[in-house]
C-alpha cells in the first residue's frame, strides 16, 4: 500500500531539536510548567514571527499542543452556543469538527478551486449570528497561498462586518519558487480581532511532538490560556525546549526539506500530465495536489475506495474538504520520490484504463 493520502513529513526531527530535548530531559524539566508557555519559548516565537513582519509580545503568545488544539481555544474562547463560522472550501477537514466542539456552527462558502477568495459569496453567508472568519494559507488541499491583496481584502471584509478572523498558517514556511507567505498579522488594523495559529509540526518535521502556538491579542489570549489550564495545564517543558532549537537553532534542514517537497511536487506535476481530462493547478505552497478528476466520471469517494482496493493506493477523497468537492482528490506529496512516482504511476494506469 501506497500511502498518498497522509500530510506527515516523512523526513526526521533535525538532530539539533532532538538533543536539546534529551539535555532538557536529563536537567529536570519533567515537571509542570506555566500554561502560557515557557518564556524563552514565547521570545522565540515573536523573534520567528518577525522575520514575517510580525510585531507582537511575548504576552500575546499562548504555547500549545499542536495547531488543532489553538484551532480549538480560539473558537472556544470566542463563541457562544449557536454562534456561526464561516468557513471558506476546499478548507482542511477538521475546522467543522473544532468549530462543533466549541458549541459553534460551520458555514461552509465556496471559494475558487485553487482556493481563491469569492468576497461576493462571504458577504451573502454573514448573518446575525456569523461571529468569525477562518483563513488557511498555504492552503490544504490546494497549496495556494494567499497574495497581500487577496488576504487584505478578507482582512478587510471582515473588518466591516465586526468579524473575528482565526489564520491557520502552520504551512507558512513551506512555499515555493520565490512565492513568499504573507501573514493576516501584519494587517495592524485586524490585530484586535485576529487568533494566529501555527505549529512546528510541518516544516520541522514534529507531528509527533505536538508543539504549537496561538497568538492572540493579550485579552483574548488570557481566556484561552484559561481554558488549556483546565484541560492540559501546559505543554510538556522538554518540547518546548526542542521548540527553542528548532527556531534558534540551524534553519538548512527545513530549506532542504522544503527543496525536496519543490522537486517532488515538479515531479508528481509530470507524471499526471501524461493523463489527459485530468486537471490540476501548481501549488505555491504546502504538500497536496488537489486534482479536478471530473472528466472520469468517478467521484473522489469512490475513486479512493477503488484505488486502494485495485492499485493499493491510498487517497483523500475531496468531499471531505467540503461540499462542491466530489470529483477531486487530494494527493499528498509527503513520500520518498520512488514511492511517490509508483503510487502516481499506479494512479495514472488506473484512470487511464477507466476510458479505454
Amino acid at each position: 500500500m501506497i500511502r498518498l493520502d497522509i500530510g506527515e513529513p516523512d523526513f526526521p526531527t533535525p538532530g539539533h531539536v532532538v538533543e536539546e530535548a534529551e539535555k532538557a530531559l536529563r536537567e529536570g524539566l519533567t515537571h509542570y510548567g506555566p500554561t502560557r508557555g515557557l518564556p524563552e519559548l514565547r521570545e522565540a516565537i515573536c523573534e520567528h514571527l518577525s522575520s514575517f513582519g510580525v510585531d507582537v509580545g511575548p504576552d500575546e503568545v499562548l504555547v500549545t499542543p499542536g495547531a488543532s488544539f489553538a484551532l480549538f481555544l480560539a473558537f472556544k474562547t470566542i463563541l457562544r452556543p449557536g454562534d456561526e463560522v464561516i468557513v471558506p472550501t476546499p478548507a482542511w477537514f477538521v475546522y467543522p469538527e473544532l468549530i462543533r466542539l466549541a458549541g459553534g456552527r460551520c458555514v461552509f462558502v465556496r471559494f475558487g478551486p485553487g482556493y481563491e477568495p469569492d468576497v461576493e459569496a462571504l458577504e451573502e453567508a454573514i448573518g446575525a449570528r456569523t461571529r468569525a472568519l477562518v483563513v488557511n494559507t498555504p492552503n490544504n488541499p490546494t497549496g495556494h497561498v494567499l497574495s497581500e491583496r487577496e488576504a487584505g481584502a478578507l482582512a478587510e471584509l471582515a473588518l466591516e462586518h465586526g468579524l473575528y478572523v482565526i489564520s491557520d498558517e502552520v504551512y507558512k514556511l513551506i512555499t515555493y519558487d520565490g512565492v513568499r507567505h504573507v501573514s493576516f498579522a501584519v494587517f495592524s488594523s485586524l490585530r484586535e480581532r485576529l487568533f494566529l495559529v501555527d505549529a512546528f509540526s510541518k516544516a520541522y518535521a514534529m507531528t509527533g511532538w505536538r508543539l504549537g502556538y496561538l497568538v492572540a491579542p493579550r485579552e483574548l489570549c488570557g481566556k484561552a490560556e484559561e481554558v488549556q489550564r483546565a484541560l492540559i495545564m501546559c505543554v510538556p517543558p522538554f518540547v518546548q525546549r526542542a521548540g527553542v532549537a528548532a527556531l534558534r537553532g540551524p534553519q538548512e534542514p527545513v530549506r532542504a526539506m522544503v527543496e525536496e517537497y519543490r522537486a517532488r511536487r515538479d515531479m508528481a506535476l509530470s507524471i499526471l500530465s501524461e493523463l489527459p481530462g485530468l486537471r490540476v493547478r501548481k501549488p505555491e505552497g504546502a504538500l497536496y495536489l488537489f486534482p479536478d478528476l471530473s472528466a472520469f466520471r468517478l467521484r473522489g469517494s469512490e475513486l479512493a475506495s477503488e484505488l486502494e482496493r485495485e492499485a493499493g493506493v491510498r487517497v483523500m477523497p475531496g468531499e471531505l474538504f467540503g461540499p462542491g468537492w466530489g470529483w477531486h482528490v487530494r494527493i499528498s506529496f509527503c513520500r520518498p520520490r520512488e514511492e511517490l512516482s509508483e503510487g502516481l504511476r499506479r494512479m495514472v494506469r488506473f484512470l487511464g484504463a477507466l476510458r479505454r
